[in-house]
């Protein structure tokens, strides 16, 4: 897995008298000590004083490299993944520097050559790439997914815009219309930096309204093409854009006892326009909190990390369904799904059947199963070369119980 485990340790240093001295939390060089000053890194041999080495010398020596962990502080959701222009890779994940509490939600970043080795984007002391800066976003940057040529022909991700407000499936009171909306954000630098639309009527948010009323959950927008989908929907709405998008959330049970966890789907409503686009409806409605079989995990209240691809035995299928043997995946999370707690929602994948119902598009789930039995979570699709369909989890690590720490 891409995005994975961030253990936490908390030290409290104690510090008396002067502190004129002391070295800034980023100080990267050497600290002072009565004994050996050197700091030895040699992993051939029992490490010396390590109390010589400067902040993070040891975490950039041991750092996980088949699974990505943040340089310090609060991860979770990867979100913007994209292959670059020269091949590389680009990964954003939420995240709360310097603080082990999720909170004041970012996207950070980190690039990669080959999905193995990774680079801290603007390096380790701050690799945040899009963060809380408007008011439409000012509690947090939640998940977004990328349109490779979107804003004026720059990679563009649309993100769920979070203002302060009650927030959640559970909340008390309801969550209400403005507190998740989509907005969006382009990079002119192969995601080193994004630049946010000005914030009005025709630009952020894009998607601010809610398709029905009484929702759980509206966030999480995943852009994607689909030759399928195009084909069927010819002619049957106004909308004519290259790419859908799929808004994750919900009907609160208070509300509807008949409700449940929604997908809802939208349409770019004009070739080449992100700011624009038309709601179709729901694209996945199952009732809530039942299971498709005794093996397939559990629908929950809300969905959330939602994401679509086409798949065959070679890998990404790009057809208009002429291939008989791809199959249209559904991955998403289910929350209150597992025992009602945050950790223990359901990763799931479902095999999906189209069907255009007049106005839009209806689904049938031929088969459901789980991403992972383990402690994966928010699982995302995205598309790479060679016809190559990759699936990225974040890892939910929980420190021992000496630990004092428990996080991503």
């Amino acid at each position: 897995m891409l995005i994975g485990v961030l253990a936490l340790v908390s030290t409290l240093f104690i510090i008396r008298g002067s502190t004129s001295n002391v070295p800034s939390i980023y100080d990267f060089t050497k600290r002072q000590t009565s004994g050996n000053t050197t700091c030895d890194t040699d992993q051939s041999k029992p490490p010396g004083d390590l109390t010589a080495c400067g902040n993070s010398t040891l975490f950039f020596i041991w750092r996980p490299k088949a699974r990505f962990i943040a340089p310090e502080g609060w991860m979770n959701d990867p979100q913007g993944l994209y292959q670059r222009d020269d091949g590389s890779f680009h990964a954003g994940y939420q995240c709360n520097p310097q603080h082990y509490q999720w909170g004041n939600i970012s996207q950070c970043s980190a690039f990669s050559d080959d999905l193995t080795y990774w680079r801290d984007a603007n390096g380790w002391q701050d690799s945040k790439t899009l963060y809380p800066s408007q008011i439409y976003d000012i509690r947090g940057v939640f998940d977004g997914s990328i349109i490779k040529k979107g804003w004026q022909g720059y990679p563009t991700t649309i993100y769920t815009s979070v203002f302060p407000a009650p927030l959640g499936a559970t909340s008390n009171p309801a969550e209400q219309q403005g507190a998740e909306t989509q907005s969006i954000a382009y990079t002119k630098d192969g995601g080193a930096s994004w630049i946010k639309l000005k914030f009005g009527w025709g630009n952020n948010p894009v998607i601010w309204e809610w398709p029905v009323q009484n929702m759980s959950g509206f966030r999480d927008p995943y852009a994607f093409e689909s030759p399928v989908l195009a084909k069927m929907l010819k002619g049957v709405t106004k909308a004519t854009g290259d790419y859908f998008l799929t808004i994750s959330g919900g009907v609160r049970l208070e509300a509807d006892s008949s409700a449940g966890p929604r997908l809802y789907l939208y349409r770019q409503t004009r070739p080449n326009e992100v700011r624009h686009w038309t709601y179709l409806g729901p694209l996945v409605s199952p009732s809530a909190n039942v299971a498709f079989s005794e093996w397939s995990g559990n629908w929950g209240t809300n969905f959330e990390t939602a994401g679509v691809t086409r798949l065959n035995e070679k890998g990404e299928a790009y057809d208009d369904g002429s291939d008989a043997r791809a199959l249209d995946i559904v991955a998403m999370g289910t929350e209150q799904g597992r025992g009602g707690s945050h950790e223990n929602h359901w990763p799931l994948w479902a095999a999906a059947t189209y069907h255009n119902d007049g106005s839009g598009v209806s689904t049938t789930l031929d088969a459901v199963g789980v991403v992972d039995w383990g402690r994966v979570y928010a699982s995302i699709f995205f598309p790479v070369s060679g016809k190559r369909s990759v699936l990225v989890g974040w890892i939910y690590v929980c420190a021992l119980p000496s630990v004092v720490a428990c996080g991503s």
